[in-house]
């Protein structure tokens, strides 16, 4: 297969497991499935929303089942019968304090043992599992799929976790799973606890904007570039067992990119540099070398960060005048 030119209309017809599917990139997925013609079912919470989901409602089955239940979750495989799974659900509280502990590592690592489990049960042909680029830690220069983990939260511990066990499974039982460590995905229906649309949404609103001094430096790659990198990484044939970073080339001083959103919004307000205090052990650079699924996936990010905020920003404004922001 030439991998430049991976055709996503194979997945036409087949039936695809999305866990994880009212989560941000998890949404945005399932609507891509569901244009490339897929039978998807999505696997949700009992408490989980349908928000993101509601255009997509007639067109995929929703399956109720808790992925710390283990009945729940092996009759949910059982009744989806996937081809392919993406799994995307996660705890992702990122924050450092202890009371993340438990949580963090029963869902994020506890939960993929046991889907993984049934899916190779069921013969799955391809799981994409979804990790962090939090799982290396903080950064010296781009980094590549062989660094060694160095996590500093309770969520990026039980991502890199569940990653070795992708890995484990694979060496030991042959379970066809890849990883895909996205970089700081942003883009449209993004939850407002995230950096990028709290700082949109101050800018659009003319607020002052508390932040740190923002002398980090983060790689923000768009949803949709993201999403293209999953769903070929479900095709690709001879990858089982792989890690693939998915970032978009363009390292960001933190201050910069917020600067840049409240010009392009136009805004009355300005941010507060320094306002806040850095997190503990806060990750002073976030940037990766994308040339691996470049060059097994044909993966490219296709969207320059400028380019991406101005196509965000009016998205979040419509949503701002329509009461409709998730």
């Amino acid at each position: 297969m030439d991998q430049n030119q991976v055709d996503l209309d194979a997945f036409r017809g087949a039936r695809v497991l999305v866990t994880g599917a009212s989560g941000f990139i998890g949404a945005h997925l399932t609507r891509a499935l569901v244009t490339h013609g897929a039978r998807v079912g999505v696997l949700l919470r009992p408490s989980g929303s349908l928000a993101k989901l509601q255009p997509l409602l007639e067109h995929i089955e929703v399956v109720r089942a808790d992925l710390c239940d283990e009945r729940a979750l092996e009759q949910a495989v059982a009744r989806i019968r996937p081809r392919y799974a993406f799994h995307m659900a996660a705890f992702t509280n990122v924050d450092r304090d202890r009371g993340n502990d438990e949580l963090a590592l029963t869902v994020n690592l506890t939960g993929t043992v046991r889907l993984l489990n049934f899916l190779a049960d069921n013969n799955v042909t391809r799981i994409v599992n979804s990790g962090s680029c939090e799982e290396y830690g903080d950064m010296s220069s781009a980094i590549t799929e062989t660094a060694a983990p160095h996590p500093v939260s309770p969520y990026s511990v039980s991502k890199a976790a569940a990653t070795m066990w992708c890995e484990m499974v694979y060496r030991t039982r042959g379970v066809p799973v890849v990883t895909m460590r996205p970089f700081l995905g942003y883009g449209p229906e993004q939850e407002a606890v995230r950096l990028i649309p709290q700082a949109i949404l101050a800018a659009l609103q003319d607020r002052e904007f508390p932040m740190t001094l923002g002398e980090q430096t983060r790689e923000f790659t768009y949803v949709d570039d993201v999403v293209d990198g999953y769903l070929r990484a479900a095709l690709v044939p001879g990858i089982d067992g792989e890690i693939f970073n998915l970032s978009s080339g363009e390292e960001n001083l933190v201050r910069d990119a917020v600067d840049l959103i409240f010009r392009l919004a136009g805004s009355q307000g300005k941010p507060l540099f320094g306002a806040l205090p850095y997190r503990s052990a806060e990750l002073w650079r976030c940037c990766g070398d994308a040339s691996k699924a470049r060059d097994q996936l044909g993966w490219r990010p296709k969207t320059p960060f400028a380019q991406g905020i101005a196509s965000v920003i009016p998205w979040y404004r419509e949503a701002l005048r329509n009461g409709q922001l998730i």
